[in-house]
């Protein structure tokens, strides 16, 4: 991956970081929810159905502890 590459991944996690702590702050939760299941749409679209199952299990396991 590219210095540029890693740059924009970089920005565009901390982006999504800031705005979530924006909005729950905000205490907008049923909005910020919204949000991510449009986003959770637009970032399933050309993963497996595997990758799609491992990712939600990672996500249940680290919500757990």
């Amino acid at each position: 991956m590219y210095e540029r590459e890693k740059r924009e991944v970089q920005e565009n996690a901390y982006y999504e970081n800031q705005y979530a702590q924006a909005m729950l702050s905000a205490g907008k939760i049923d909005e910020y929810i919204n949000y991510l299941k449009t986003i959770q749409h637009k970032l399933k679209s050309g993963m497996t159905a595997t990758e799609i199952e491992a990712v939600q299990k990672r996500a249940e396991e680290a919500a757990r502890v």
